[in-house]
């Protein structure tokens, strides 16, 4: 049969026309959109932020609010799912605020599947059209709380900081202890044993400092210098049965840069591995870390607790800050007897002229996740610092470009499901870290990553704290602030 000779109905006009009966049937107040051949197509996709274009999200995330960065009186955009749902939403100054109810009901309808965003603008009188994009719903959600530090981003002295949890499906966010109920004191260095709050702990620096642990319901505050050891534990990782914690022991050393595009150097003098066990509160050296020959520090365990994972350089006194280089080895660990084995490499950075910082390890075991900067152990203001996954089946390197940026990419952690991960970005102004949010697909490949949503699309504009640490966890932490701080202010 002869194909119809008549054009194809082109797409943005399918959508304006769609637009035309959504503003009908749903208000009878202001401009009416024009006819088709007045409805202009910018053949462009629409500047917002933060930028949710092309992205992966999960199923149970808050929802993705945004403001629209054009020129225009009134906007207006739709959400179309694959599977037929419709979602319309109307600016107001600019911002696009979508209930939480009707969001949550939209992704559970679109979750393995896509939907698509159009947004139509007007200038006086004229309607535009903008180039729609498309927003994947994943079939695996994010564990649903996030915790994370707040602090300012000074580099001397600490003041105003907490610890808070947030609620991914939502917005709701609520401290878990601010220093200013402890006389101002450093907390840091939160942990958790394979993402439960059942398993936590964090330290207290200062007037009433100490190791702050939870298991279960009990919480202690330990005192982890010992006269073996180079410092109290710094660095920690739950084993997975709780039964254990390594550490790091350092002794930190603090430069500043002459130069503006170089800010701070934080790096180790000396620094070992030493393991805590929970039940009889000893501490011992796990074996071939102590001594002069390495620094080994950023310990974590595989999920099955058989390895240590860890970063090691070699100890030179004589080698200059900018030259030292950390590799991830392992030691085999075996938990009944309490033993360890030899230890041996599993990435050589340093052969590739970088440093490896931060090894976590995904919950199914798969692959090593680790900072890349060009040298030292602190890659935090390390502009080109970058996230690096290695498969740890075949020990190859698989190259990220969607999710890193031309700005520090930095700490990072592991859902339990290894699809998503959340880390730290100096992407936004190279000042404050920010949290984003990506997605592992079934290749391998991180993609690209999205700014942790808020309830106000401006939060980020005046919002003046960077977030420190982000660890991913499946169940809220339930302690009142006021027992942590009872706690903590005890001799």
């Amino acid at each position: 049969m002869k194909k119809n000779g008549n054009k194809p109905f082109p797409n943005y006009l399918r959508w304006a026309l769609f637009l035309a009966i959504s503003i009908t049937l749903g208000s009878c107040q202001g401009p009416a959109l024009p006819g088709d051949g007045q409805l202009s197509n910018m053949n462009r996709m629409p500047t917002i932020f933060p930028d949710y274009t092309d992205i992966t999200i999960p199923g149970n995330i808050a929802p993705l609010n945004f403001e629209i960065k054009e020129e225009g009186e009134r906007f207006i955009a739709m959400l179309e799912g694959e599977k037929g749902s419709v979602m319309k939403l109307k600016a107001r100054s600019k911002q696009f605020i979508i209930s939480p109810k009707k969001w949550t009901r939209f992704l559970e309808e679109n979750k393995g599947s896509h939907f698509t965003l159009k947004v139509f603008g007007m200038v006086g009188k004229q309607w535009s059209g903008y180039e729609p994009f498309v927003i994947r719903v994943a079939d695996e959600e994010i564990d649903p709380y996030l915790v994370y530090r707040l602090i300012p981003p000074g580099y001397e002295t600490w003041s105003s900081m907490g610890l808070y949890q947030r609620d991914l499906t939502s917005f709701r966010e609520k401290p878990v202890i601010e220093n200013k109920h402890i006389e101002d004191n450093c907390v840091n260095c939160h942990s958790f044993a394979q993402g439960s709050s059942e398993y936590m702990l964090f330290h207290v620096r200062g007037s009433v400092g100490g190791t702050i642990i939870k298991q279960g319901d009990e919480i202690e505050k330990v005192d982890l210098k010992r006269d073996i050891t180079l410092s109290a534990g710094v660095y920690p990782a739950w084993h997975p049965s709780g039964a254990y914690v390594a550490f790091s022991t350092n002794r930190i050393e603090q430069y500043f840069h002459a130069r503006p595009e170089k800010t701070i150097e934080v790096l180790d003098r000396q620094s070992d591995l030493i393991m805590y066990n929970t039940a009889s509160e000893t501490i011992n050296h796990v074996p071939g870390t102590e001594g002069d020959q390495y620094m080994e520090t950023y310990p974590t365990w595989s999920p099955d607790g058989l390895f240590l994972y860890f970063s090691r350089t070699v100890a030179d006194a004589l080698t200059s800050f900018d030259s030292i280089r950390y590799d991830i080895c392992r030691i085999a660990f075996d938990p009944l007897k309490e033993s360890f084995g030899e230890t041996e490499a599993v990435f050589m950075a340093s052969e590739k002229g970088q440093s490896a910082s931060f090894p976590r390890i995904s919950p199914n075991g798969n692959f090593l996740l680790c900072t890349l900067h060009d040298y030292g152990t602190f890659p935090i203001w390390h502009k080109e610092a970058d996230l690096c996954l290695v498969d740890l089946s075949t020990g190859e390197t698989m190259v990220q470009e969607k999710v890193n940026s031309d700005d520090t990419d930095s700490y990072h952690s592991w859902a339990q499901n290894s699809r998503w991960i959340v880390f730290s970005s100096r992407r936004y102004d190279g000042r404050y870290t920010k949290l984003y949010i990506s997605y592992l697909n079934s290749e391998g490949q991180f993609q690209k990553a999205f700014l942790l949503p808020q309830r106000d699309p401006g939060f980020y504009d005046d919002f003046f704290y960077s977030y420190n640490r982000p660890e991913l966890i499946t169940g809220a932490i339930e302690v009142q602030q006021r027992s942590w701080v009872q706690r903590i202010r005890e001799e």
